[in-house]
């Protein structure tokens, strides 16, 4: 009798369980579609790092502003004329929580003068805001 490469017990019923064949073809399976996956998640975890430091740029623009426009500072005005913990500080009252936002990445982002746009220092060239 046929038994399909299966142990057959004394009364003629199949032992359960899987061939190595069967165990080998449904690991390929899941190695293909990781494969295909994995590029996909990091492309996307990319996608949403850019778009979060790009929003807290954002953030740091709209606070810039409105401590400026509170405290009467001039256009050129920035951490080198009114003094960088004061000028600091200041700014993130503005900003929820009061601290600075910092990059997904964990880089650091500066305010910069007021007339210039606040900057990601962690060296990816998509995380940059264009003040629009």
């Amino acid at each position: 009798m046929d038994t399909g490469g299966r142990q057959v017990v004394g009364d003629g019923h199949h032992c359960g369980g899987f061939t190595l064949v069967e165990i080998m073809i449904v690991v390929s399976i899941i190695g293909l579609l990781a494969a295909i996956a994995i590029p996909s998640f990091r492309k996307a975890r990319a996608e949403s790092h850019r778009v979060s430091c790009i929003n807290n740029l954002r953030q740091m623009t709209a606070a810039k502003e409105l401590a400026a426009f509170e405290n009467r500072w001039g256009n050129d005005d920035g951490p080198g004329t009114i003094g960088n913990p004061l000028y600091m500080d200041t700014i993130s009252q503005y900003i929820k929580g009061g601290i600075r936002p910092v990059c997904p990445t964990g880089a650091s982002c500066y305010y910069n003068a007021i007339n210039a746009d606040p900057t990601c220092q962690s060296g990816i060239s998509t995380h940059v805001y264009d003040g629009t």
